[in-house]
């Protein structure tokens, strides 16, 4: 029986690491009006012939009253292989579009559910547009 399944070309995801994630709070930390979320992104790209590993590190912090109430900091790594032959020749371009937009998810992910151990409710990172964060 055939593998319908089989991929001709394109990119695969062989590999994807927690390189770093560090968590802290305060005890009595705020809710509601008044609390601001700042989030900073940061991806590196290296491309060896074929090969893409992409590094994304993600830290939020929340402040209430200018008082930091958590940081979060995760920093993944996926590693993707260019499969047959494919249009796209900006490896770099890649990386940080479809790579990072691959990875975000699981840092999300990963940030929701280490904020719900704490106490203190889902951290619930929007979505991004890494295709719109190109443009700029």
């Amino acid at each position: 029986m055939e593998n319908k399944n089989k991929l001709d070309s394109g990119f695969r995801i062989n590999d994807l690491i927690l390189i770093e994630s560090s968590f802290s709070r305060i005890s009595n930390v705020a809710y509601g009006e008044g609390v601001d979320n700042n989030l900073d992104i940061n991806t590196e790209i290296a491309v060896k012939d074929k090969v893409i590993m992409v590094t994304e590190e993600v830290t939020l912090v929340q402040k209430f009253q200018d008082i930091e109430q958590v940081k979060v900091k995760v920093k993944m790594a996926g590693l993707f292989e260019c499969i047959g032959e494919t249009v796209l020749t900006n490896f770099e371009e890649f990386g940080r579009v479809n790579g990072a937009a691959i990875i975000f998810p699981y840092i999300r992910e990963h940030i929701t559910n280490i904020s719900l151990k704490a106490g203190i409710g889902a951290l619930l990172l929007p979505p991004i547009n890494f295709t719109k964060n190109q443009e700029k």
